[in-house]
């Protein structure tokens, strides 16, 4: 008996089982670049916790990744545009009751089904591929809107058009530059994202009530910061969501120029009540045909995520609206520590307060250096304190940076007390330490500060260390590098690229950072700064030009010597002289061997030798 497959049997991948779609694409992976969403986690949870989903769609590589934040014994459908992903997804639903797959765009999903939650993340440039049909993000909510029951949720990000991370940022988007980009200018897709006042009437107009609305940052594709729109009402946790936020900024764009401070920008929209106007995106949590203010979860008012979500020493804080804590690590462990070689680190509630490092970047805009030189005093004072670093809290004296350390009325505290190093490090190297840090991340996002604009992280160190009455030596930096470069490794989980880490660690802190000067901070003063530059290189680009036309006067002089000596080597005079001087040489040469021969025959043995040394003797 023959067996016959059917076309639905063709479609499907033979690795995977997943269902091949339109709009999959073979070669492509999106969870390259993307991590597992650990804030938006905790929102699925809150919701699935709060009402047992019967059906659940996971729809983008992203929301993909949450299949483990579903019970198991609930089916989940994926739908992902990669084969790639598909098949790494199904992996991870293995352990599901019922998982099934589809690879290919939104535009063409139709499963014969519809879910009580529906779970999509990355807009239309994650849920179409280049041969899917555009859709805008009002198309994209309108069909995730059709796939749910009534009484079922929708968690969706959106992004923001008005973000402020665009105005902010002195470069472009680089991903808008490379493939991930494609959809830029396409047929069907908008030609820009949503408004904060357009949201609630995308929703209604696909009948759907909000139910939760949190602004996400630093940015859709890496929102590891969720601040539900009710927390900016409470004071106590309003310096909390300022602190948090701008740090995640800050730590997105370390290396980025920025036409302004991100995470004084930051702070300030908080106070102004307008992040969810000025938000990179937002996480909305929306239900179908039902009333929003019934059984309405207890959804977090602040949810914290560190960046590398594989890292099993990263964590997630969740903040209630009452200001109680609960921190978990990212992979789920249960354990209350975890620790390698000289590092642990615990779960630790983190400290609310107002960030110290943006107290200190302010007085660097100010440009007075008596306004540096107090708070590099305070900062001084509070790593020697003794009461502060007793016997128990000695170990993480090494970790209270600038950014790490919270200004509590007129004092400081950590605010991240969970790392720990064995090893006591002297209050001296702890300011060094700390300083350096500061000096690196200044300089690297161009923030402004009144020193030249060719000063080292090194350089900027040991001044402001001089300020609090510490000479900073090569050896105290090395030294510091050293345990910065071990706890790099050691976190990492590759001790053994602490040598590299080193050598890393001592070459950012030696060299510049070719980078606007100090008071450059807007598009003109940029503008103005690149044209010098663009002078610069004119003026160089002249001076090489003369030079390689030197070279080529040199190169022509030279010939034409050579096509004299030439001249000279045809004339009738040269070739006779060197036709005369060929047989004199000739026979010079063998009357000079004729004579060696007869002396060596007529002298006794030896005698030509002790005539030689005696010839060496006379002439001493």
């Amino acid at each position: 008996m023959t067996a016959h497959l059917s076309d639905q049997d063709i479609q499907r991948d033979a690795i995977s089982g997943a269902r091949i779609l339109v709009g999959d694409m073979l070669m492509w992976s999106d969870l390259d670049s993307l991590g597992v969403p650990l804030a938006a986690r905790e929102v699925v949870r809150t919701a699935i916790a709060a009402k047992r989903p019967r059906r659940v769609l996971l729809a983008g590589p992203r929301a993909g990744l949450l299949v483990d934040a579903v019970p198991t014994d609930v089916p989940v459908d994926v739908l992902v545009r990669a084969l790639p992903d598909a098949r790494l997804l199904g992996d991870r639903a293995g352990l599901h009751k019922s998982a099934d797959l589809y690879c290919g765009g939104l535009d063409v999903f139709e499963p014969g089904h519809t879910y009580d939650l529906v779970v999509a993340l990355g807009g239309p440039e994650r849920l179409l591929g280049p041969d899917s049909e555009g859709l805008t993000e009002s198309q994209v909510v309108a069909r995730l809107a059709a796939l749910l029951d009534d009484g079922g949720r929708l968690v969706v990000d959106l992004a923001n058009e008005l973000g402020f991370t665009d105005l902010v940022a002195a470069v472009p988007d680089e991903t808008l530059e490379s493939d991930a980009g494609w959809h830029t200018g396409a047929q069907g897709f908008a030609t820009r994202h949503l408004f904060a006042r357009e949201r609630a009437g995308l929703l209604e107009a696909e009948g759907l009530q909000l139910e939760a609305t949190f602004a996400a940052m630093p940015s859709v594709d890496a929102h590891r910061v969720l601040v539900h729109d009710a927390a900016l009402g409470n004071g106590a946790l309003r310096d909390q969501v300022g602190f948090h936020a701008g740090k995640a900024m800050d730590e997105h764009f370390a290396t980025t120029p920025m036409l302004r401070e991100p995470r004084n920008v930051v702070e300030r929209v908080v106070e102004a009540g307008m992040l969810d106007e000025l938000a990179p995106g937002w996480v909305v949590v929306a239900t179908k045909g039902a009333d929003s203010e019934q059984d309405a979860p207890g959804y977090p008012a602040l949810v914290v995520a560190e960046a590398d979500a594989d890292s099993r020493w990263s964590t997630v804080a969740v903040i209630a609206a009452d200001g109680s804590q609960t921190v978990a690590w990212a992979d789920s462990r249960t354990d209350a520590e975890t620790s390698e070689g000289t590092v642990s680190r615990g779960l630790a509630p983190l400290a609310p307060g107002r960030s110290f490092e943006l107290d200190l970047r302010r007085a660097c805009a100010t440009r007075r250096h008596a306004a540096i030189r107090s708070r590099v005093r305070q900062y001084a004072a509070y790593l020697s304190d003794g009461k502060v670093w007793t016997t128990q809290t000695a170990e993480q004296r090494f970790f209270a940076t600038p950014a790490n350390t919270l200004v509590d009325g007129d004092r400081l505290r950590l605010a991240d007390p969970s790392w720990r190093r064995t090893g006591v490090v002297s209050g001296d190297d702890a300011l060094v330490r700390g300083l350096r840090d500061f000096a690196r991340r200044l300089l690297a996002s161009g923030s402004a500060h009144p020193w030249r604009v060719t000063v080292t992280p090194d350089e900027l160190t040991i001044t402001l260390a001089s300020m609090a009455g510490l000479t900073v030596t090569e050896a105290m930096i090395t030294r510091v590098a050293r345990i910065e470069a071990e706890v790099a490794s050691t976190v990492d989980g590759r001790p053994e690229d602490q040598p590299e880490l080193l050598e890393r660690n001592l070459e950012q802190g030696r060299f510049a950072r070719d980078l606007p000067a100090p008071d450059e901070i807007g598009f003109r003063e940029l503008l103005t700064h690149h044209r010098v530059i663009s002078r610069e290189l004119r003026e160089k680009q002249g001076q090489v030009k003369w030079l390689e036309g030197t070279l080529r006067h040199r190169d022509r002089y030279i010939r034409t010597l050579e096509r004299v000596i030439e001249r000279y080597e045809d004339t009738l005079t040269y070739r006779a002289v060197e036709a005369m001087r060929a047989p004199r040489r000739i026979a010079t040469e063998k009357a000079v061997a004729v004579a060696k021969s007869t002396a060596q025959d007529a002298l006794p043995p030896g005698a030509l030798s002790k005539a030689r040394q005696l010839a060496k003797r006379v002439l001493k």
